[in-house]
């Protein structure tokens, strides 16, 4: 067992935000209910306003084999002890767990979300590759002291993703916390696009900064990509999540776009290049990704209108792909 969890718990604590207070191991479930179980969620790191106002519970996924077991836990914690409104659940997953068991652990979040839970997943030292962390796992706790793992940086994203920018129509609007819903999102604005309806809606936005999915080869306006909006828990019933889901969609964006100053392009920028650790390249330096988008534009030129700026491209890490 690796060094890196232990040393993250410490690190968060002595770098807990002021009007913040924290914990490490923290149980959820009381001693004989976990007896009765026989497996007890706990918590990594507990953080908590002083006045008791919110709390997240925040678990590390360094190199689990299976991630989504601590969803699991929490989710299934959630039948004995329901969730109260000033809890959330993060999960925070290192570029060492392979992208099909992020990419599932991420999907858990929703199910979670389904069942009444505030819960959210992000990324975990999004600048190092996988073989980076698994070095950094496997040092002494005071050799990971030396360093320099910019532990503010990981609280910085912590709450970016799990704060409520805005609510619009029983909605609850977020910054994206995981690749695979940059992904999904992008996903849905080719697919809806390529309609009628979705068409007329979106009609012709002139665009500086897109996102590229490298799996799928396409692109879509990163501003787009950038939010989520869960349904508020007062809202969600199982048929109006399975049509929404999380995922932004034309008709949804159409409403909120140049109504409200928080739900901004530059905002969206910044989180995708800065906590999301993806790359901001112009077009002219995109080397063979100018072909790629130049080919996906064939298809939008008559709903994108590329800014007199020209196009920047926005790419993830390298160990996404």
């Amino acid at each position: 067992m690796g060094n890196l969890a232990t040393y993250l718990q410490h690190a968060f604590l002595e770098h807990c935000p002021a009007g913040w207070k924290g914990s490490y191991e923290v149980p959820l479930l009381a001693p004989e209910l976990e007896k009765t179980l026989g497996y007890a969620p706990r918590a990594d790191v507990l953080l908590e306003r002083i006045d008791g106002s919110r709390r997240l519970w925040i678990e590390f996924e360094i190199s689990r084999a299976d991630p989504v077991a601590n969803h699991a836990k929490f989710a299934t914690a959630n039948l004995f002890l329901p969730q109260p409104e000033t809890d959330t659940f993060l999960s925070m997953v290192s570029p060492h767990v392979v992208r099909g068991r992020r990419n599932l652990a991420s999907n858990a979040v929703g199910v979670m979300r389904q069942i009444g839970m505030d819960a959210f997943q992000t990324l975990l030292l999004p600048t190092n590759s996988a073989n980076e962390i698994k070095y950094l796992n496997h040092l002494k706790l005071e050799e990971l002291g030396s360093q320099q793992l910019s532990i503010a940086s990981e609280i910085d994203r912590a709450f970016a993703v799990t704060e409520t920018i805005l609510t619009r129509t029983g909605r609850r609007i977020h910054f994206v916390g995981d690749f695979l819903e940059v992904v999904l999102n992008l996903r849905r604005w080719n697919q809806e696009i390529a309609t009628e309806e979705g068409k007329a809606t979106w009609g012709r936005r002139t665009v500086t900064y897109f996102v590229y999915d490298p799996v799928s080869s396409l692109f879509a306006p990163s501003k787009f990509c950038a939010y989520i909006a869960i349904p508020e828990r007062n809202a969600l019933d199982a048929q109006t999540y399975l049509q929404t889901r999380s995922e932004m969609t034309i008709a949804f964006y159409a409403t909120l776009d140049q109504t409200d100053h928080r739900f901004d392009g530059q905002r969206a920028r910044k989180h995708l290049t800065q906590h999301l650790a993806m790359t901001s390249r112009s077009f002219d330096d995109a080397g063979e990704l100018r072909h790629s988008f130049e080919n996906w534009l064939t298809h939008h030129r008559d709903v994108i209108t590329i800014h007199p700026q020209g196009a920047t491209l926005i790419t993830p890490p390298k160990w996404f792909e």
